[in-house]
C-alpha cells in the first residue's frame, strides 16, 4: 500500500472522511499506526461472515508479504459460513447437477478477478494511481468511459456493499442463536425455547462488540476468530466421516429439484466472495506479477474444498442437510464443540464487518447532523444499524432464505456485473472478449434477478407458513 499523503486518490471528494477503510477492496486499508509510528497495522476486510477479515502486523521496513501469505489470507478469507452451506445448496441442485454449476460459478467469479486486476494494471497506468481498491476501479473506468468525475459508480459498488454487509450482520444474528438453540435443546430436550428469545439475549452481546471502535481491539477479534472457524471445521469434517455410511445407496440423490436452481444459485455465489481481497492482496505482495497464477490455484483449491465438504455433507445427512451444516450436529462433544467454535467466530467477526457500512454511513450522517459531536453522530448509527440487522434477523428466521437472497441481490453484482462491465469500459475489447463479458454480465443480471425473486418469494411463503419452494401464488398451509 502507497502511505504517501500525495498519493492521487481519483475521487477527490469535498467533503472531508472520519477515517477510511478497504472492506471488500472499496476503500483505503484500514491503517493503525503506533505511537513512534514504527509499524502498521492492516485491517483488509472482506463481506464474509466469519473471517473475511485480512489482518496483517509488520513493520513499515519489511510491510510486503510472500506468495504462501497471500495465498493463506486468500483462502482463508472464502472459508466462511458460505462455506458451512455448501451442502445444503447441493442438496438443493443434487450430486449431478451441484458440483458442476458449482465449478461454472467458481470460474466465472474466477474470471471477474481476473478481469479487475487487468483493469487496475490499466487505469493505474494512465492515471499514475497505484494500490487501488475495487471501487477506485469502478469510478475511474466510469470517468475514462463516460468523461465525467465516476462518482456514480463508486455510489453503486458503495450501496452493494452496505446491503451486503448489513444482510451479512443479519445472517450471523440467525446463525449463532440458531447453534446455541441447537446445542441447548441437544442437552436439555424440555428447553423448546422461542427462537426470538434466543435472538434478544444475543442482541445485548452484539450491541456491546459493536462499540469495540480500536482496530487493534478488531484484529485480535480476527485471529480469534480464525482459530474458532478452523478448529470447527475440522470437527465438522470428523463428524461428517464418523457418522456416514459410504455403502448406502445414493441413487436418489442424485437429482435435484430445477425449482430450487435460483436459491442455489443465491447461496453459491454467496460463498464466492474473494473478489474482494484480490487487490488489497496483490498490493501487499513483494512479487505481485506472481498473483494472477496464485488466484487461479487458490480458487481450484476453494472449489475442491466446497466439492468434498458439500458432496459428504450431503451424502451425511441427505435431504435432511440443514442450511448450516452444523445445526445437524447431534448431541455429544464433537457437535457441541463445532457449534460453539463457529458460532464464537461468527460472534468475534460481527464488529468487523459492521465497521464497513458505519465508515460509508458516517460522513452523510455527520453532514446531516453538523451540530452533534462525531461521537455522539457515530453512537446512534450503530445503535440504529444494529437494530436494524437485529429486526431483519427476526423477520426472516430462515438463514437458507436470507442467504440466498443477499447472495442474489447483492454479492452477484459485485461478483460477476461490475468486473465486465469495468473491463468493456476500460478496454473496449474485440467482440470475442466482448461476448464473454456480456454473457458473464448477463447471468449475473438473470441470476439477481430471478434469484432474489424466488428467495423474496420463499421468504413470503415461509412467513405465512406455507410450504417454501413451490409455485406461486404459495400454497396454503398444511393442516394440523
Amino acid at each position: 500500500m502507497s502511505f504517501s499523503n500525495k498519493e492521487h486518490r481519483p475521487s477527490d471528494r469535498s467533503r472531508p472522511r472520519t477515517r477510511s477503510s478497504d472492506s471488500y477492496g472499496i476503500r483505503s486499508p484500514l491503517l493503525n499506526h503506533s505511537g513512534d509510528q514504527d509499524s502498521i497495522e492492516l485491517s483488509s476486510m472482506k463481506n464474509d461472515p466469519f473471517n473475511r477479515s485480512l489482518s496483517i502486523k509488520r513493520n513499515l521496513k519489511d510491510d510486503k508479504i510472500y506468495c504462501f501469505e497471500a495465498f493463506a489470507h486468500f483462502l482463508k478469507g472464502n472459508i466462511g459460513s458460505g462455506f458451512l452451506s455448501i451442502p445444503y445448496a447441493i442438496s438443493l441442485a443434487g450430486l449431478a447437477v451441484g458440483p458442476p454449476l458449482l465449478a461454472l460459478i467458481c470460474g466465472m467469479s474466477l474470471y471477474c478477478m481476473l478481469l479487475i486486476l487487468k483493469c487496475a494494471d490499466k487505469l493505474g497506468r494512465k492515471y499514475d494511481q497505484k494500490n487501488m481498491g475495487y471501487g477506485d476501479v469502478v469510478e475511474l473506468a466510469c470517468k475514462d468511459y463516460f468523461n465525467s468525475d465516476g462518482k456514480v459508480g463508486r455510489r453503486a459498488v458503495d450501496s452493494f456493499l452496505i446491503l451486503t454487509q448489513l444482510g451479512f450482520c443479519s445472517i450471523y444474528f440467525i446463525f449463532i442463536s440458531g447453534n446455541i438453540k441447537t446445542v441447548v435443546e441437544n442437552y436439555y430436550p424440555e428447553m423448546q425455547i422461542n427462537m426470538k428469545v434466543y435472538l434478544v439475549v444475543l442482541l445485548v452481546f452484539i450491541m456491546l462488540t459493536s462499540f469495540v471502535w480500536n482496530m487493534k481491539a478488531l484484529a485480535v477479534f480476527s485471529v480469534i476468530g480464525n482459530v474458532c472457524i478452523f478448529t470447527g471445521l475440522g470437527v465438522v469434517l470428523v463428524y461428517i466421516f464418523m457418522n456416514t455410511d459410504f455403502t448406502e445407496d445414493t441413487s436418489n440423490l442424485i437429482h435435484g429439484n430445477i425449482g430450487s436452481f435460483p436459491i442455489f444459485f443465491g447461496m453459491a455465489i454467496y460463498s464466492y466472495e474473494g473478489i474482494g481481497l484480490v487487490l488489497p492482496l496483490r498490493n501487499e505482495m513483494v512479487e505481485p506479477e506472481k498473483f494472477p497464477r496464485l488466484v487461479i490455484i487458490a480458487m481450484f483449491v476453494l472449489l475442491s474444498l466446497q466439492i468434498i465438504f458439500g458432496s459428504l455433507g450431503f451424502l451425511c445427512f441427505k435431504y435432511d442437510t440443514a442450511a448450516i451444516i452444523t445445526f445437524n450436529m447431534k448431541k455429544g462433544v464433537v457437535g457441541s464443540l463445532s457449534q460453539l467454535a463457529v458460532s464464537l467466530c461468527v460472534y468475534l467477526t460481527y464488529p468487523l464487518m459492521f465497521y464497513v457500512p458505519v465508515d460509508i454511513l458516517m460522513v452523510p450522517a455527520k453532514e446531516r447532523f453538523p451540530e452533534c459531536h462525531s461521537f455522539n453522530v457515530e453512537f446512534w448509527l450503530r445503535v440504529i444499524l444494529v437494530m436494524l440487522t437485529f429486526m431483519f434477523a427476526v423477520l426472516i428466521p430462515h438463514i437458507e432464505l436470507f442467504i440466498a437472497l443477499i447472495g442474489a441481490l447483492a454479492s452477484s453484482s459485485l461478483a460477476l456485473i461490475f468486473p465486465p462491465m469495468a473491463y468493456i469500459m476500460v478496454f473496449r475489447p474485440a467482440l470475442r472478449e466482448r461476448s464473454i463479458c456480456m454473457l458473464i454480465m448477463l447471468v449475473g443480471i438473470l441470476g439477481t434477478v430471478i434469484g432474489t425473486t424466488f428467495a423474496l418469494k420463499d421468504i413470503v411463503c415461509a412467513l405465512s407458513g406455507s410450504p417454501v419452494g413451490g409455485g406461486w401464488p404459495c400454497q396454503p398451509p398444511p393442516e394440523h
